[in-house]
């Protein structure tokens, strides 16, 4: 198993999604006996939800929003209302929580392996293209940073995403500019496994 997964399957299990939903201000009763609870997303639309549209399912410690269309675990929702990594969410719930960072074990993700899980995880394909190059733009941040690939192949890619920042001003179509984004992606993945 993944670290990745190791790490999230830890959250889901010891972190409440109630008490991160009620941490974020949402309406709902942090401690209600595990009953399902209506609430008010503000991740869609214009921020305001003037009819409850999400649902909050404790068994399984998500929640849906009917109105996004979405299921969402409490890591999910800290990376979109912090406009976090994935990795950036996990360390601010465990901070927050009170929870050690788990130790690594043998057969965890090698450092390139981490980086080609973060681009499965980078992009969804429900967002808007703007939310889709914003975290293009912060995977290629850490992928440059952390000098995993070649100052060439970095300056490539931010070519690309540029590129694709212009065609989404100039009124490009929303689904093909998320697509082009997500093909960026892959490419990284690709380069990630040369190198």
């Amino acid at each position: 198993m993944s670290r990745a997964r190791r790490v999230a399957d830890r959250i889901r299990e010891e972190i409440s999604l109630a008490s991160v939903l009620v941490d974020y201000g949402y309406e709902i009763y942090a401690d209600d006996g595990g009953r399902e609870q209506q609430f008010s997303c503000d991740l869609h639309g214009d921020g305001s939800d003037s009819k409850p549209s999400a649902r909050l399912y404790p068994e399984n410690n998500q929640f849906y929003c009917f109105a996004c269309g979405r299921s969402r675990d409490a890591i999910a929702l800290v990376r979109e209302k912090e406009g976090a990594s994935f990795w950036d969410a996990v360390k601010l719930l465990e901070t927050r929580y009170n929870l050690a960072p788990l130790p690594w074990e043998d057969g965890d993700d090698s450092p390139k392996q981490q980086m080609s899980n973060a681009l499965e995880q980078a992009l969804n394909p429900s967002e808007t293209p703007d939310q889709a190059l914003t975290r293009l733009g912060r995977f290629l941040d850490n992928l440059c940073k952390d000098r995993a690939l070649t100052a060439q192949r970095c300056a490539g890619f931010w070519e690309a995403h540029d590129r694709i920042s212009l065609f989404v001003r100039d009124g490009g179509e929303p689904v093909k500019a998320i697509a082009m984004a997500h093909r960026v992606l892959e490419a990284s993945k690709s380069a990630l496994r040369e190198e």
